[in-house]
């Protein structure tokens, strides 16, 4: 079983391996554009990420008014678990036995930590113009040129800046990551966050929610640049960085064994129920990898052949939701007659100061 681990246990060995996975995919033909001679590999994935952040708010395959992928919704957690192992496999395939570390922000928050090292990740980006200038994606390396943009505009190097952003002047602390890790259950109705009160605290109750705003959303803009895009694949921290959300999410579940690891068992839009098939494509547009997944078969990392270096020894998952009739039919009247409300848009990385509700339920039981 392939193990993850803590990037600053990693070996010089295992770091070289890993940064040489990277750049091999980048010299891979591209699966989503075949023949075309500036497509690649690991841009495909760049591609992929971008568009299930350009897909929250719009019309989804069922016609429902919104239709997020992968964020601000339930799905945030299964949909990047299989991002991120189907990854974990390319890489692989160029590098036998690699597999992605993670990165525990709430133990290396300095700017010279071992991920920003030149000869690991690189560091922060220069003055001026963001550009990081060191490492082996720095672009005078000749290795790493940014092809996949939110916009054509957008710089061809790989870009941060880090701790610069006003509202992310600090990663998460330990404080922030017990509390997440103590909410319960995993997510609650009307599981879109654009579809909830931003001034109702009873509404952002949940892990998820705490998982993907107060921690994840608040690292991708500390580091900024290319992290604070929605193409934030590009910088290679993107993977560390979802790795120990991944983790996070496993170790929920090895804390609360009688939750349910995952919901909604029904009644959200298409790709975010527990025995649909995620969206990692737009309909008629080519797969990015073989086969489908759901929520369900995601739960447990060690069935996906990989764990965590704090793995316990043995995982007792907590048990899958089972559907009542007459209350999932309940369920989904009520949460179709929110979907025809008028939504209530939410910045890309949004945090929970922006959102009034979530703002007051941390301040007042968030741990110092």
């Amino acid at each position: 079983m392939d193990v993850r681990k803590d990037q600053r246990v990693l070996s010089s060995t295992e770091r070289t391996d890993f940064v040489s996975a990277l750049l091999g995919l980048k010299k891979r033909p591209s699966l989503l554009h075949p023949g075309d001679p500036e497509a690649n590999r690991y841009d495909d994935f760049v591609e992929v990420h971008l568009n299930a952040m350009n897909a929250m708010g719009m019309p989804g395959m069922g016609g429902e008014p919104s239709a997020s992928w992968a964020h601000q919704t339930s799905s945030f957690g299964p949909w990047h678990r299989k991002f991120l192992r189907v990854f974990e496999l390319e890489m692989q395939s160029v590098k036998a036995g690699v597999t992605i570390p993670y990165w525990d922000w709430t133990v290396d928050q300095g700017k010279t930590s071992p991920p920003w090292s030149s000869t690991f990740l690189g560091g922060d980006g220069q003055n001026g113009d963001n550009r990081v200038m060191d490492g082996p994606f720095a672009f005078n390396q000749g290795d790493w040129i940014i092809r996949i943009k939110d916009n054509p505009s957008d710089p061809d190097y790989l870009t941060r800046s880090m701790g610069t952003d006003t509202s992310a002047q600090n990663l998460p602390s330990t404080g922030q990551m017990s509390s997440t890790l103590a909410a319960t259950p995993y997510d609650t109705a009307p599981w879109e966050d654009s579809l909830r009160d931003q001034q109702d605290p009873n509404q952002w109750r949940g892990f998820r929610i705490r998982l993907e705003i107060v921690l994840h959303n608040l690292v991708h803009r500390w580091v900024a640049g290319a992290m604070a895009t929605a193409s934030s694949p590009n910088d290679p921290i993107f993977w560390l960085h979802h790795a120990n959300i991944d983790r996070l999410w496993a170790q929920w579940q090895d804390k609360h064994t009688t939750e349910q690891p995952y919901l909604p068992t029904s009644g959200a839009p298409t790709g975010q129920n527990l025995n649909d098939d995620m969206i990692f494509h737009a309909h008629e547009q080519p797969a990015p990898w073989p086969g489908d997944a759901t929520p369900a078969e995601m739960v447990d990392q060690h069935l996906l052949g990989y764990r965590y270096d704090t793995d316990p020894p043995t995982r007792i998952p907590g048990p899958l939701p089972v559907a009542v009739p007459a209350i999932e039919e309940a369920r989904v009247a009520a949460d179709t007659e929110l979907r025809q409300r008028d939504l209530q848009p939410l910045p890309m990385f949004v945090l929970e100061t922006e959102i009034p509700g979530l703002n007051e339920q941390t301040s007042s039981s968030s741990p110092t």
